[in-house]
């Protein structure tokens, strides 16, 4: 609006209307009025093009353009400017039609006093300049709501999404409008997870009694990626306090809380690791005293009573069999070490399986005696195979052993070795204690020993090293127990392994 006078562009075509409407605003002791006039929407246009104008007094039957048609030419040309319709006494309805399509107001002729037009015109202008700060403002909004790097969405109070922004549209996979008036937990991005609805469905009731409800929420993406939002849903008021809306904003925390995760199993890891230490003291502490204090009182024995010989030679044999054991559980505690540390090296070589099997098979029943029947049956004469002896051995050694050790004396053990497809299958099947199913996952743990082991001595160290050797060689070994029935240990290797270069 000018500050200095009114603008006003008059297209009319009838000289004696165009008379009387000058004369009523010049009467007016308002400001001054400065009074454009043509009678042809064509002339009108032009000068829209070519000025601006505060406000157009408009009639609706001129000779190039009739009816609400005049309207929308108007506002093609000049969008913003407050169009005041002039229409005859005929002519209410398609005046209101105007008013609708986006004029301000309309002036019947021949019922207009001067009163009357200037306030009628006045309060178009004041009305179009409002309509146009509150398209300005909410433009504003719009941009700000849609370019925010947050989910945002306006609701209803019962929870109909009534708008949403890009970021929301992205994570719930809808690009189109088909979430808006939807219920919010109805969004495909919380289909699979019901504890999420359900909480969306109470935040949405109780923000809507006024509440401001948050919670970190999981949600899918449509290419079903999880994300976490930090979620809330909160009441939005109008000047008196009323709850007209509610506002749901959600940021981002999937780093966070995979951040958060880590630090967990981090931490979780240092506890196992610290459980497991604590093993390790315990173990070592318990396993080297027996043997050291054989050691020592076979020592004390010695010095002390100077027995006959023969009891000399069983109290020597004792020693050095507490040596052996002794020497036995750091060479273990040593090889687990290096599996753990990655200090192995793979040295494969060309062997007979079918021959290694039974040297080692033979050597442990040196060493374990005759107590148990070991019965080794072969496929074949001859299974040539490619594989890390040593690594080969503690497999045997620690399988064969744990299948003497948890079996009753007299129960038989049998040693199975097949091959087929370029693969080897090595079977060791006792009659034993068997291992019961809650101990079975954690079986290959360091230090992990059944719970029906009872007094049966035992490091817990040898199936750890045995799974560490069969991965190392790129095989597999299965067990297969029932408790009190007996146990199965199958390892499967591959004949020709592919090495690392």
């Amino acid at each position: 609006m000018s500050t200095d006078s009114l603008t006003i562009l008059l297209v009319e075509d009838n000289p004696a209307d165009v008379a009387f409407l000058k004369t009523l605003l010049r009467a007016s002791d308002a400001k001054p009025w400065q009074i454009t006039e043509v009678k042809r929407l064509s002339l009108a246009l032009n000068h829209l093009q070519a000025a601006s104008f505060d406000a157009i007094l408009l009639d609706l039957s001129l000779p190039d353009s009739q009816g609400l048609d005049t309207v929308a030419q108007v506002q093609a040309i000049a969008p913003d400017l407050p169009i005041v319709v002039l229409t005859g006494l005929q002519d209410h309805t398609i005046a209101r039609q105007a008013v609708a399509q986006g004029a301000q107001d309309y002036l019947v002729k021949g019922q207009v006093s001067s009163e009357l037009l200037i306030k009628t015109v006045t309060y178009a202008i004041e009305r179009s300049q409002i309509l146009r700060r509150l398209r300005e403002s909410e433009q504003c909004f719009h941009g700000v709501f849609a370019q925010t790097f947050q989910f945002m969405g306006l609701l209803s109070q019962t929870g109909l999404v009534l708008r949403m922004n890009q970021v929301a549209r992205d994570l719930m996979g809808r690009q189109d409008e088909a979430i808006d008036f939807q219920f919010i937990w109805e969004a495909p991005c919380w289909q699979l997870l019901e504890p999420v609805q359900s909480w969306l469905k109470m935040a949405v009731l109780r923000a809507g009694q006024g509440e401001t409800m948050r919670s970190e929420l999981q949600s899918f993406t449509s290419q079903g990626a999880s994300r976490w939002l930090d979620f809330s849903i909160k009441p939005l008021r109008d000047e008196q306090g009323d709850i007209m809306f509610l506002i749901a904003e959600g940021h981002d925390i999937s780093q966070l809380k995979q951040a958060e995760a880590e630090t967990l199993k981090a931490l979780e890891k240092e506890r196992e690791l610290n459980q497991m230490k604590n093993s390790f003291i315990s173990m070592v502490s318990h396993e080297f005293r027996n043997p050291i204090s054989s050691i020592s009182y076979g020592i004390d024995f010695l010095e002390d009573f100077d027995p006959p010989a023969d009891q000399r030679a069983k109290c020597y044999e004792r020693m050095r069999k507490s040596v052996d054991e002794t020497l036995q559980l750091l060479d273990e505690i040593l090889l687990l070490g290096r599996t753990e540390s990655g200090r192995i090296e793979v040295n494969y070589t060309l062997l007979d399986l079918k021959d290694f099997c039974s040297e080692i098979l033979e050597a442990s029943q040196l060493t374990q005696g005759q107590a148990h029947q070991i019965i080794f049956v072969a496929e074949n004469n001859s299974i040539p195979a490619k594989l890390d002896t040593n690594l080969l051995k503690h497999i045997l050694d620690n399988l064969l052993s744990n299948a003497i050790k948890y079996s009753p004396k007299g129960g038989v053990i049998r040693f199975t070795l097949t091959s087929q497809e370029n693969q080897a299958k090595l079977c060791i099947q006792d009659q034993g204690l068997g291992i019961p199913e809650k101990d079975q996952a954690r079986l290959f743990e360091p230090f992990h020993r059944a719970a029906n082991v009872h007094q049966i001595q035992g490091t817990g160290l040898g199936l750890a090293i045995v799974k560490r050797c069969v991965d190392l060689q790129n095989g597999q070994i299965q067990v297969e127990s029932q408790e009190g029935i007996g146990t199965a240990f199958t390892v499967v290797f591959p004949l020709n392994p592919v090495q690392p270069e």
